[in-house]
C-alpha cells in the first residue's frame, strides 16, 4: 500500500521542476486527496522560489567547522580501528583454538605490545577510574574502567594537553556498578598531561587525573 512517505521525494522534485511527466499525474492525484502532502508541496514551492534570489557573492565569509570537529572525527575513526582489530584477533584466536582442539593438542602464545603507555588511577567522592593509555600511530588508545558514577549520566572523556586544551576520547553513559570500555584520542600520549571526565562539552571537570611522565 502506498503511503505519504513514498511521495516525499516526488514533492521535492516537483518543487524544483524536475519531476518526470510520467510521475506527475500520479503525484497530483495523490495531493488532490491528501491535505498534508498538498500543504508540504505548497511550502516546498515557496522555498524553491526563494532559491532563485540567493546570491552567493553576498555571503561575507564561508562558515568554518568548529575547532573540535577534526579531533572528534579522528577519535571516532580510532575507535572503529580498535574495534575492527579486536574482532580480527578474536576470530583468529577462535579459529586457532578450534583447529587445535581437532588435533587434540595446542599451544597458547600471548603477544604483548612493546609500545610505551601509562596507567592512570583516580579515586575521590566514591568515584574510581583506572585508565591504561597506549601509544598508537594515530594517537592514544584508552582502556577505561569506571565505577561510582551517577547512574544514567552521560560522561565525556578527554585527554588534556599542556596548554589546557581538551582532545575528545569518546563518551559513555554510566550504568550499574561500573563499566569497562575502549576509547581513543587523536593526541600522542607524551603530549597529554591529564585525563578527565565532564558532562557537557567544555564544561567543568567531574574528575581530572594527572598523567605522570
Amino acid at each position: 500500500m502506498t503511503s505519504c512517505r513514498d511521495y516525499h521525494a516526488l514533492l521535492g522534485m516537483h518543487a524544483l521542476g524536475r519531476l518526470p511527466e510520467a510521475e506527475l499525474a500520479t503525484l497530483l492525484a495523490h495531493t488532490d486527496g491528501c491535505p498534508a502532502c498538498r500543504a508540504e508541496l505548497a511550502s516546498l514551492d515557496q522555498v524553491a522560489g526563494a532559491l532563485g534570489h540567493a546570491n552567493p557573492d553576498r555571503v561575507a565569509a564561508r562558515p568554518a567547522p568548529p575547532p573540535w570537529l577534526r579531533d572528534s572525527v579522528v577519535a571516532a575513526v580510532g575507535v572503529r580501528h580498535l574495534n575492527r582489530r579486536r574482532r580480527r584477533r578474536l576470530l583468529a584466536w577462535s579459529g586457532g583454538l578450534m583447529t587445535a582442539a581437532a588435533s587434540a593438542a595446542f599451544v597458547v602464545t600471548v603477544l604483548v605490545s612493546g609500545a610505551e603507555g601509562h596507567t592512570v588511577t583516580y579515586g575521590a567522592r566514591g568515584m574510581q577510574i583506572t585508565a591504561e593509555l597506549a601509544a598508537r600511530q594515530w594517537g592514544t588508545a584508552v582502556n577505561l574502567k569506571v565505577s561510582g558514577l551517577d547512574n544514567g549520566q552521560r560522561y565525556l572523556v578527554w585527554l588534556e594537553r599542556a596548554d589546557g586544551s581538551r582532545v575528545p576520547a569518546g563518551s559513555f553513559t554510566a550504568r550499574g556498578a561500573g563499566a569497562t570500555m575502549e576509547l581513543s584520542a587523536a593526541v600522542q600520549g607524551d603530549d597529554a598531561v591529564a585525563l578527565g571526565l565532564s558532562t557537557v562539552p567544555g564544561g567543568p571537570a567531574v574528575l581530572r587525573a594527572p598523567i605522570s611522565g
